[in-house]
């Protein structure tokens, strides 16, 4: 079966290289047993559809993906709690030190993805859900990460997360940029909802769902514009080239910027 989130090569060999050092007079390295620096608990589950969500999320890519990152490329230095059941969230809590996802939350993504036909995409609305499911804990394993490492913010902080989720997609994920796309979808989804903004929308902290969206999708574009040629046909022909140029430029400028602070650039 086709494992869609495991990591690239690269990150697979760099973990290798990380895991090993050779001494001086050894013919054989020592190898040395690297942690991830997240730690998941799962809080029991008061009805059946929630047991069910509960088993995919354990048995998920998703899940091990977030460790593996948390070995050499997000590293804490004080390990992070990641809480499923949590009645609030998804959230990030600076005080515990803890994300907090509810089972709601996949049981939501599931259905929007449903209502909108989804695996008509070739995409199933569980697998669509899960890759939601890996963005938000990407998002806010940013917010953990931004206050563990004491990294500065100039501008809204839910902005600066989300690049960083899509930074680790694009860069450190095997196919994710089909995740992104799926969680991309999401924001569109749920930006449909809206009949009407309110001023609190426009003062809000995060940027609207729509907005999210297309930034998403620019950013997705602009990591590989050959694969994703298609993928800025939504805007205006007039605008379209101008625009494709911009996101190649955006996704080189946002990942050298957090580059800068993952622990793989570091080593």
């Amino acid at each position: 079966m086709l494992n869609k989130h495991l990591l690239p090569l690269s990150i697979a060999a760099g973990l290798s290289l990380f895991g090993q050092h050779a001494f001086a007079d050894t013919s054989e390295p020592v190898k040395l047993d690297v942690k991830p620096t997240v730690q998941y608990q799962y809080l029991s589950a008061d009805n059946e559809a929630d047991k069910q969500v509960l088993d995919t999320i354990k048995s998920s890519d998703a899940i091990q993906t977030v460790l593996e990152l948390s070995k050499s490329v997000v590293v804490f230095s004080e390990p992070v709690a990641i809480t499923f059941g949590a009645e609030d969230g998804p959230l990030y809590d600076p005080e515990k030190h803890e994300i907090l996802v509810p089972y709601s939350f996949f049981h939501h993504a599931v259905e929007r993805f449903k209502s909108n036909n989804y695996k008509e995409s070739g995409i199933t609305e569980k697998q669509a859900a899960l890759d939601s499911l890996l963005h938000t804990l990407l998002h806010e394993l940013g917010h953990a990460y931004v206050a563990d490492q004491n990294i500065p913010v100039l501008g809204k902080e839910e902005d600066a997360v989300d690049n960083f989720a899509n930074v680790l997609l694009l860069n450190y994920v095997e196919n994710g940029d089909e995740v992104a796309i799926s969680a991309a979808d999401l924001f569109a989804y749920e930006d449909q909802q809206v009949e009407a903004f309110e001023n609190l929308d426009f003062i809000d902290e995060h940027s609207l769902d729509i907005q999210r969206y297309y930034y998403t999708l620019c950013l997705i574009y602009g990591s590989n514009p050959d694969q994703h040629s298609q993928l800025l046909n939504e805007i205006d022909k007039e605008y379209k080239k101008e625009r494709e140029d911009i996101c190649q430029e955006e996704f080189m400028r946002v990942t050298e910027n957090w580059k800068t602070y993952l622990s793989d650039e570091k080593i």
